[in-house]
């Protein structure tokens, strides 16, 4: 409890905000990409394309908390399963592009994929999930991109329409910059309630919350978030930046 207000009802504040920037971000993506589609782009992306997918798929805890809500026990156990093989992964691990490069080869990807490509949290889908709007074909998402030539670098970057996209990606920059500012009103209301914020690797927040009781420990302060983390072997500031407090 918070001065005089139950944990549980702060964190349905938390999560009844989310609800509502979920629903302004569906209807403004959809709007860019009509938008976009009516000057004579394309939007690749559809269902089962889950090549962004094998990137570190990040969100605030206040999401997190919202996901492992509904999640079921075979959807847990594949969370947890990826929790151990991230775990091995960050052994040492302290460059941030070696963490990137190290995830997508040894991760599996997101563990909420289901077996045909689809989100199996789609309603629930992270701010940062929704923002990518893909103005190339599914195979640049997953593109290793050390691995190409210099010419086909070359030939991907002349060929992005500057004017549109997050250049030097091919995602639309006016949807990925609208996730960013809803993340960052989100991360700014947790911390308004409990004094600091919490944002990183979603799976991992999400076995957070299922099975070590994030959302209470929160309540005991920063502290204790820094306690659990090193406790579990897990506080390594690539996959949870905590901020505040």
């Amino acid at each position: 409890m918070i001065g005089s207000i139950p944990a549980i009802h702060l964190w349905e504040r938390l999560t009844g905000e989310l609800a509502m920037q979920m629903q302004f971000m569906e209807a403004l993506t959809r709007s860019l990409a009509n938008d976009y589609r009516s000057r004579g782009g394309e939007i690749f992306c559809s269902r089962g394309c889950s090549g962004c997918c094998n990137l570190v798929v990040n969100c605030t805890l206040t999401e997190a908390v919202a996901i492992a809500a509904v999640l079921d026990e075979g959807q847990a156990g594949e969370v947890d399963g990826y929790v151990e093989r991230l775990r091995g992964v960050m052994q040492g691990v302290s460059d941030l592009k070696e963490y990137l490069s190290l995830h997508r080869r040894s991760t599996n990807g997101c563990p909420l994929l289901q077996g045909d490509g689809a989100c199996g949290i789609y309603a629930l889908r992270p701010l940062s999930c929704r923002a990518l709007l893909s103005t190339r074909e599914s195979s640049w998402c997953a593109a290793d991109f050390a691995a190409l030539s210099q010419e086909e670098k070359r030939a991907f970057v002349e060929s992005l329409d500057r004017e549109a996209v997050a250049f030097p990606m091919h995602y639309l920059a006016a949807s990925r910059d609208a996730g960013t500012g809803l993340e960052n009103r989100l991360t700014m209301v947790m911390a308004a309630t409990f004094g600091f914020s919490i944002y990183g690797n979603m799976p991992l927040m999400v076995h957070l919350v299922r099975r070590h009781e994030l959302p209470r420990v929160v309540v005991e302060g920063r502290g204790a978030v820094e306690r659990l983390l090193a406790s579990l072997g897990l506080d390594n500031p690539l996959l949870l930046q905590l901020e505040g407090g």
